[in-house]
């Protein structure tokens, strides 16, 4: 009979398996946005990605991952919100991207 916990490590597990695969699916779309840093598509989608795993990370106990993860989802948020040109996103992905490297490093383990 499989208990809650054992369930919950179960899922643990799965999730853990999936982290190097995000790590591939952020940086690809990182590469994205640095071809064409004034695409706003593909901006929106690194941060969905990005705002899935800030949420989901700790869910999981991932907290670390969460922590690189949340300084990026809410700098991203901010500037879409924002609803700034393209000269400043440009700018934003020169300041994120130390931490979107860190990141990607981190969820390739």
């Amino acid at each position: 009979m499989t208990t809650p916990v054992d369930r919950m490590e179960e899922l643990r597990q799965r999730y853990a398996q999936s982290l190097p695969q995000k790590g591939r699916d952020i940086a690809r779309q990182w590469q994205a946005c640095d071809a064409a840093p004034q695409d706003r598509r593909a901006l929106v989608e690194l941060h969905q990605q990005v705002h899935r795993l800030s949420g989901s990370a700790p869910a999981y106990g991932f907290d670390e991952l969460g922590a690189l993860a949340q300084p990026i989802d809410a700098a991203i948020a901010e500037w879409l919100a924002r609803n700034a040109d393209g000269r400043e996103q440009a700018e934003l992905l020169r300041l994120i991207e130390p931490r979107v490297r860190a990141l990607v490093t981190a969820l390739a383990f």
